[in-house]
């Protein structure tokens, strides 16, 4: 058993060799804290890019070459247009947006673009590939069907006679239902006495009742009328007397 343990020690282990997890560019960003943003224009947006602390920046590139040459008596363009390899070149130029083009030159007219850099408010970001960028449009689309398809499989019957139809429940219109909540909610507030004072109410009620019943009031508005004076009740108005009319003496002939 030593001699195995022990051979197990000296034997290289197999498998692939471990490396460093690279990170997804996408999500990486630069910016320079000692170049304020608004001094940013298309004639250093260069030079704020050539920074070898960006991750986005190659040291091996034909700037940075141009760079410790100090070449000043002519542009960057007309250097890097007579030189082949890595380069970046401003692109685009709409302050405070710039995008910077990485490029490989094999010739004065023959250039390659590898990826492009935007650079908003002094924030350098690398933009996404179209393979990237049409991903993350599926994806976001994929949630969306995927409940879409949930939702009409649940509307699909089968019949022998008929075959395959839909069948559409009609769901409550969302503005009637909310109109009911409130008028349920109003006459709730319509309820302007609780049942403590629906009982006291009737207590008192009840009450007055048995102190004052009704006939006894009654007979007191009987005795009132007996001891009013005759005089004091109203006679009625005298008839006027009344003549027969004459007949008609034609008649009686």
């Amino acid at each position: 058993m030593c001699v195995i343990w022990f051979s197990d020690i000296m034997m290289p282990r197999m498998g692939p060799p471990t490396t460093a997890r690279q990170e997804n560019p996408m999500y990486l960003s630069f910016r320079n804290p000692q170049w304020p943003a608004n001094q940013i224009c298309k004639e250093n947006v260069l030079e704020y890019f050539c920074n070898q602390a960006n991750t986005f920046y190659e040291m091996n590139s034909c700037n940075q070459q141009i760079i410790m040459q100090s070449i000043k008596n002519r542009t960057v363009e007309e250097c890097l247009r007579n030189m082949q390899g890595i380069q970046y070149v401003l692109w685009y130029s709409q302050p405070p947006l710039f995008i910077i083009c990485k490029q490989r030159r094999n010739s004065p007219t023959n250039v390659s673009p590898i990826s492009y850099y935007y650079i908003i408010s002094g924030n350098v970001h690398q933009a996404p590939d179209m393979y990237s960028l049409i991903q993350s449009r599926l994806l976001g689309a994929l949630e969306p069907l995927r409940n879409a398809f949930g939702e009409v499989t649940n509307y699909s019957r089968y019949n022998t006679a008929k075959g395959y139809y839909w069948e559409f429940k009609n769901k409550p219109n969302v503005k009637k239902r909310d109109e009911d909540k409130k008028d349920d909610e109003e006459e709730k507030l319509e309820e302007r006495s609780t049942n403590f004072q629906k009982t006291r109410t009737m207590m008192l009620v009840n009450q007055l009742f048995s102190e004052m019943p009704p006939d006894e009031a009654l007979e007191k508005e009987e005795v009132e009328e007996e001891d009013k004076k005759p005089e004091d009740v109203a006679q009625p108005p005298a008839e006027e007397p009344k003549f027969a009319e004459p007949a008609a003496r034609s008649q009686n002939k």
